[in-house]
């Protein structure tokens, strides 16, 4: 609502039934603007050609949680335990892995990886007693129920990376510039104030390009999925 009224025509919002349509959709073109996790960012920057524009301030960090009433205090504890994890493709997930791997949880058998889609889900199945421990973001925990939230708590942490980046076809042309313009500006808003602040996105500011290479540890592991996962 805020873009369509600052840039004076319609604004939709679309979505893909999965991660790899949607990642074959922005490869092709199809979205005008995407709003995407850094590592898909740096995808579609390099390999189809968008534009960044804009990121949220906050810095995307990943944990792993257990139960609240879990006797299990850290990583090394996890062996031979079961982990449930967001989408595989998701960036936390990545992060998370590399973390178990870190901590000589790397070998064939030292922990069951559960790949549950959601970082909802994952929570959940701590809760449901479904696995020992879960690897979720800061940001989707805190956006979580306070039921659900609070019946874990957090064991370790993965390294900061940059969050969600919102990045513009070239297609778009000299309408590019507005469209940056108005999501630094966005903030400001009213609306705006209210969505970074129920999000806990914090603001937003442009991207740098160190932002962008942060991600390319993460491109070949993001393609070799990408290539194997079914349609």
């Amino acid at each position: 609502a805020y873009l369509a009224q600052e840039m004076g025509r319609p604004v939709n919002v679309f979505t893909a039934p999965n991660y790899k349509a949607y990642a074959s959709e922005t490869q092709r073109g199809v979205y005008d603007i995407v709003v995407t996790p850094p590592h898909f960012a740096r995808l579609a920057q390099r390999e189809a050609g968008y534009i960044p524009l804009a990121m949220y301030t906050r810095e995307l960090r990943g944990m792993v949680v257990v139960a609240r009433d879990s006797p299990i205090q850290s990583l090394a504890a996890l062996k031979g335990r079961r982990i449930a994890t967001p989408n595989q493709l998701a960036l936390v997930t990545m992060m998370g892995r590399q973390l178990l791997r870190d901590n000589g949880l790397a070998a064939e058998g030292s922990v069951s990886v559960l790949d549950v889609a959601s970082h909802n889900n994952a929570v959940l199945a701590v809760q449901n007693g479904e696995a020992e421990a879960a690897i979720t973001s800061s940001t989707a925990l805190e956006q979580m129920p306070a039921e659900l939230r609070n019946s874990v708590r957090v064991i370790a942490q993965t390294p900061r990376v940059p969050h969600v980046m919102y990045l513009a076809h070239p297609r778009l042309g000299q309408s590019i510039k507005r469209i940056k313009a108005a999501l630094l500006n966005f903030p400001q808003a009213a609306e705006g104030r209210v969505f970074l602040h129920d999000a806990g996105f914090e603001g937003i500011r442009t991207i740098d390009e160190a932002d962008l290479k942060s991600m390319d540890p993460y491109l070949k592991e993001l393609k070799r999925l990408l290539e194997t996962m079914q349609p």
